[in-house]
């Protein structure tokens, strides 16, 4: 798991010191606060006095961690044609099936665009349990496959390749 995501799996909304965190990754406090910086940045967590607590957008990122290491395999995400509707024939059911056909280019790059922005919301958050990658394509922070790609490589690494 990456840093960042392991401190942020360590967190709540209530907030945890920087010794504390320190102290259970191993990390030295210096290192921490440089972590958590970046995850304040991102709009992840907020400081309050001396605790660091999730933010709205943390907690759905952490939550969706925890719902996507619990499934394997969703209900398969039909990739279809969005001006006529006819079924591509491809589909995938898990993050690490998604990479590889961005990464392969197995559909038009137009056609798997306008499937992010109209549909992948929705099917990330009711198969898989990712509220986070729903928010982000709904509010536009991901606005392209290589966002959604650094995305997916990201969670796939901290997940261990298991999404």
């Amino acid at each position: 798991m990456t840093t960042s995501l392991k401190l942020l799996s360590l967190m709540d909304e209530n907030g945890v010191a920087i010794d504390k965190l320190s102290s259970e990754t191993g990390l030295s406090t210096r290192t921490v606060k440089r972590y958590l910086r970046e995850l304040e940045e991102k709009g992840l967590v907020e400081q309050r006095g001396e605790l660091y607590a999730l933010t709205a957008a943390g907690l759905k990122l952490k939550k969706s961690l925890q719902a996507l290491r619990a499934r394997r395999e969703a209900p398969p995400y039909i990739v279809t044609d969005p001006s006529s509707g006819a079924q591509i024939p491809l589909s995938f059911r898990n993050y690490k099936q998604l990479l590889a056909i961005i990464d392969a280019g197995l559909a038009d790059k137009s056609v798997l665009e306008e499937h992010m922005r109209k549909y992948l919301a929705t099917w990330v958050k009711d198969s898989l349990g990712d509220e986070y990658l729903a928010y982000l394509l709904e509010t536009g922070a991901i606005k392209n496959l290589d966002d959604l790609k650094n995305y997916l490589e990201t969670i796939l690494k901290a997940l261990g390749d298991q999404a």
